[in-house]
């Protein structure tokens, strides 16, 4: 019989202990009536004083080793360090003490950088503890956690991720538009497969998935980390912009959880920075993303993009195409609509085929986010070549099974094709479920993008009841849109 691994032990030596912590952090907030879509926050912010308290504690240690002084980013009185222990054995003074003072100092700290994420994020979060006692022993628990040690923070970011996919189960929309399922993004970033060195972008990260995978796939393929690398992991690789306070402050702690302190993210509206010419060395190299879709913009919204159009999903991927750099490689989820659309869209598609090398089409099952969305998505996969190679042809994968069930239960099931998709797609192998479509072919069809397996006949007497039901639905969107469209040309002409 093996023994388990020094580290694996250390791991799962703590992960009771930190379960536990976490158990009776949310514990001690639901007897003090606080709503459990709000436990995420709560601990997010918690998390993240605490965290980084520990992290500017080592940065001390370190320059002290070195004998060279080092500057706190924070005044003392509002370290966790210090509040949380001076004040623990008053909890009444303590909870004053975090809603009158520590609550108006975070959001006016100066216009440094690190003063600036403090007031985003506190400038909208808040305290949702009700009494001094419950939030104190709240405090307690999360002293209980140390985000230093390597085991902790592995069963940490397990417990923190699940806690952002129950609260965007329970709650769509509350933590971002919806929770991206890891697979996905797992399979999405294999692809991909970025550098140590490539500066990755997700123009609205979210819960950060997509950075968080990418950062654990350069740690996996690097393993011997030098000093310079990890600073330039740390500090010049990821990149991301959130329109949404909360959900901001949740991916960062998703990525100070898995290690990345430094990363660049900025707290605005995606689009409404959206630049059409953007210098070369401001581009990303990588970028992945799982942008909202469903959503409209204003006419007057739309001057900065090169084809303007009131869907969320045409404009994002208008700004992916202007943000990805020379040897640039892309993933991007969008709905089916996207891909066979007319008016702006059309353009959208002839515009990436002509001038990126769009190599890979990724249909996923509808249902594949429940119970988030029913909506059927696509991932494309594009290069922005060196050489200014564009597209010659398009390999299409049409998914079946992810993995999971497609109800709203999605509960683990064999046969999962990600595997054979990844492994089909490197050298483009044409299967069952995969084929190529030469570009003439494509333009004849307006460009139409619609994967259409030409290895499964089309037999509505013999298709299966639920995908047919899903395919009427997708006809009934389809429709809703144009009816919209029809709307906005009456309502500019009336």
């Amino acid at each position: 019989m093996s023994e388990a691994s020094p580290a694996a032990a250390t791991t799962e030596g703590r992960r009771q202990e930190v379960q536990n912590a976490v158990k009776n952090a949310c514990d001690h907030m639901r007897a003090d009536g606080v709503n459990p879509r709000d436990y995420v926050e709560q601990l997010a912010w918690m998390f993240f004083l605490k965290a980084f308290d520990e992290a500017e504690a080592r940065r001390e240690a370190e320059s002290a080793f070195n004998e060279q002084p080092y500057q706190h980013r924070l005044p003392k009185a509002l370290r966790w360090s210090v509040w949380s222990k001076d004040l623990l054995r008053k909890p009444d003074e303590l909870l004053a003490f975090v809603d009158g003072k520590l609550w108006p100092k975070l959001r006016n700290l100066g216009e440094d950088s690190t003063s600036q994420q403090f007031q985003r994020i506190f400038e909208t979060v808040r305290n949702h503890c009700r009494t001094g006692t419950s939030f104190a022993k709240v405090v307690s628990q999360v002293n209980r956690l140390d985000f230093g040690a390597h085991s902790d923070i592995i069963v940490l970011s397990e417990l923190y991720e699940g806690l952002l996919k129950d609260v965007a189960a329970d709650s769509p929309g509350y933590a971002g538009e919806f929770y991206t399922q890891r697979h996905i993004i797992r399979a999405m970033v294999e692809v991909v497969a970025p550098q140590l060195g490539e500066r990755i972008y997700d123009p609205g990260f979210g819960t950060s998935g997509f950075l968080v995978e990418s950062a654990d796939y350069i740690r996996r393929h690097r393993s011997n980390l030098g000093g310079r690398d990890l600073n330039k992991l740390q500090n010049e690789t990821f990149f991301g912009i959130e329109q949404k306070p909360l959900t901001y402050l949740l991916g960062a702690m998703n990525l100070l959880l898995h290690g990345i302190e430094g990363a660049g993210l900025e707290l605005a509206n995606t689009l409404e920075l959206h630049q059409s010419n953007v210098p070369e060395r401001n581009k990303y190299k990588i970028i992945l993303s799982n942008p909202p879709y469903g959503g409209k913009m204003s006419r007057d919204n739309q001057g900065n993009f090169t084809i303007p159009s009131g869907s969320t999903e045409v404009l994002f991927l208008q700004h992916i195409l202007a943000n990805l750099a020379k040897g640039g490689r892309a993933a991007v989820i969008v709905p089916e609509g996207v891909l066979f659309r007319g008016g702006a869209d059309t353009k959208v598609r002839e515009k990436l085929i002509k001038e990126f090398d769009l190599h890979t089409v990724l249909s996923l099952p509808a249902g594949c986010f429940l119970p988030y969305t029913g909506v059927k998505t696509n991932v494309l996969f594009f290069d922005r070549t060196l050489d200014g190679r564009t597209t010659s042809s398009v390999w299409f994968y049409e998914l079946s099974n992810d993995g999971f069930e497609l109800k709203q239960t999605r509960r683990p099931i064999a046969g999962n094709q990600l595997p054979d998709f990844i492994a089909r797609q490197r050298t483009k192998e044409p299967g069952e479920c995969s084929w190529s479509v030469p570009i003439p072919e494509i333009e004849k069809k307006a460009w139409d993008l619609t994967p259409r397996n030409p290895n499964r006949q089309e037999d509505d007497e013999h298709r299966p009841a639920l995908e047919l039901v899903r395919s009427i639905r997708i006809k009934e969107e389809r429709i809703v849109e144009l009816l919209g469209e029809l709307e906005e040309m009456f309502e500019e002409h009336s």
